[in-house]
């Protein structure tokens, strides 16, 4: 008795429904095999796969099969549009069953067989179930774009929200479908947000962090690097969705402001533009440190036997390290006392105080006439909702109409709130970047001095091009091009021990780096604030 095997695939419920379930695909070939001699030598079921990509589990088992010389004769499937909704990808399927000698039946088109009519007749009903894939994929994304149109989130939820069906559904299919908010961890990634605003993370310690706390992947495990960095990138965490380069505000429950969401894209690339990158050990003045001897780089180490860190030549077979490694502490005791030697000019700080004058008069009415833009749309729409309400009174209005009308007045005038919370945070922002800046070019020291380690790598890369160090002590200290742009206009810099560098030299123009400076402070600030925390 000729040996088969048989395929079964569902890619749906709805499909199931339609009898198309796996058993009843695998009853009718098994009938099939009786009654024309064929012993069942394997069953291949794939379940919730799609018919458009060969990388099906079982599919591929049963390729594996056939391939290895076995006394297979036959598979057999319900219909060739369970192998296949892909006309390549059917012929590839077939050409591998051929050149093995294993016949392809399929038991409700008996027409297929191998004469050149039913190769034919094969070809063509490929085509038309990849036509039928085709037509239910545009309808499909069709329907996706206008659940984005209304607000709703058309893909699944990402980490913190989740999939439901709105209520008045009786069996949940094809119903309408939401998103809410995770119970279990909303709360965990939007302190995430909080944490990461500070500048003080990176996305390795931000993952570890909220690891601890509870928050799991939806297996159960910690999360991946790419996955705290896209959580962090999305901009769905703000209110936004973005759906084929289309951008609208969701109905969703945003974890953090928009303003906050381009903070951390600002840190994010903060952190990328300085190598912020996770280590065991965190060292202050890693990547500027360089050798006076050979010009090397400088590494850092950790002796925990010891409870001693230090700064060395990376390159040890150059020359001897003697004298080339310094304890952590001095060397950044060091640096420290380098930032006495930038002093600016009181005249420079009253060119500066008078700059961020114009710039805040200038902010302030530019935020004042968007507010007054929103005040007179809320103001509209609050009248148009009033007058809705005497209608229902009325009797004018049908209750399904005051309710579907009420729904998106509400939604248009949360979307102005959440436009009015934005412009009033983006003026706390642009005060506090004011602020920053101004008490920067005041006392650049003291700033320095009294900055987390975040901050201090901000001002680092701000003032300072590369320390050289020879025999245990900063021999050259170059300063950043800005710097020395500063250092050659007069009346700015009073300052003592500089080195020169051959960096380009740029204008007042740069002055915008400090501002980003400033957006972490402000959020370093707005999480103490939040946390009620006294930094002295």
């Amino acid at each position: 008795m000729a040996q088969c095997l048989i395929y079964c695939r569902v890619s749906t419920e709805e499909q199931a429904e339609k009898g198309y379930s796996l058993d009843t695909q695998e009853k009718l070939c098994r009938d099939y095999a009786d009654r024309n001699g064929y012993q069942v030598a394997g069953v291949f079921r794939d379940e919730g796969k799609t018919a458009t990509k060969l990388d099906r589990p079982a599919l591929q088992d049963l390729l594996a099969k056939c391939t290895k010389g076995t006394t297979v004769g036959a598979v057999i499937v319900q219909e060739t549009d369970r192998l296949a909704r892909n006309t390549h990808d059917h012929l590839t399927i077939r050409a591998i069953l051929q050149k093995a000698r294993i016949k392809l039946v399929s038991v409700a088109q008996p027409m297929l067989d191998d004469s050149p009519e039913g190769k034919m007749i094969d070809t063509i009903l490929a085509s038309v179930n990849q036509f039928q894939s085709d037509l239910s994929g545009r309808k499909v994304s069709k329907a996706m774009q206008e659940k984005f149109e209304q607000g709703r989130w058309p893909g699944w939820a990402p980490l913190g929200y989740l999939n439901v069906v709105e209520e008045g559904s009786d069996d949940g299919r094809r119903a309408r479908r939401t998103i809410i908010n995770d119970p279990e961890t909303w709360s965990l990634i939007r302190e995430g947000f909080r944490l990461y605003l500070t500048g003080d993370y990176s996305v390795f310690h931000l993952r570890d962090i909220l690891y601890e706390r509870g928050l799991r992947s939806r297996r159960g495990r910690k999360l991946s690097n790419s996955i705290m960095t896209h959580m962090l990138n999305n901009p769905f965490y703000a209110g936004l969705m973005v759906w084929k380069n289309a951008r609208r505000i969701g109905r969703h429950e945003p974890m953090i402001t928009i303003q906050e969401y381009e903070r951390v894209q600002a840190i994010l690339r903060s952190h990328n533009l300085n190598a912020n990158r996770r280590r065991k050990h965190v060292f202050l003045l890693r990547g500027i440190l360089f050798c006076g001897i050979c010009g090397q780089r400088f590494t850092a180490e950790k002796h925990p036997a010891r409870d001693k860190a230090y700064y060395r030549c990376a390159a040890m077979k150059k020359h001897s390290n003697r004298n080339q490694h310094v304890s952590v502490e001095s060397l950044e005791r060091q640096v420290e006392e380098k930032f006495k030697t930038v002093q600016f000019s009181p005249e420079f700080i009253k060119r500066v105080i008078d700059r961020l004058h114009e710039i805040s008069v200038r902010q302030s009415q530019d935020i004042q006439a968007r507010k007054q833009v929103l005040f007179n749309q809320q103001k509209a729409l609050e009248a148009r909702r009033d007058r809705a309400e005497e209608k229902l009174l009325a009797g004018v209005l049908t209750d399904d109409a005051f309710v579907r009308l009420r729904t998106q007045f509400n939604e248009h005038l949360q979307q102005i709130y959440t436009q009015l919370a934005a412009l009033d945070d983006k003026r706390d922002c642009n005060t506090d970047t004011l602020r920053c800046v101004l008490e920067l070019c005041r006392n650049t020291y003291e700033a320095y001095k009294k900055a987390p380690d975040a901050l201090k790598q901000h001002y680092l890369g701000i003032f300072w091009e590369r320390f050289v160090v020879r025999d245990r002590q900063i021999a050259q200290a170059v300063p950043t091009s800005m710097i020395l742009a500063l250092r050659e206009e007069t009346g700015v810099l009073n300052s003592v021990n500089w080195c020169p560098s051959p960096a380009f030299i740029r204008m007042m123009s740069d002055a915008g780096y400090l501002s980003s400076l400033a957006e972490k402070v402000k959020a370093y600030q707005a999480y103490v604030a939040a946390h009620e925390t006294v930094v002295v």
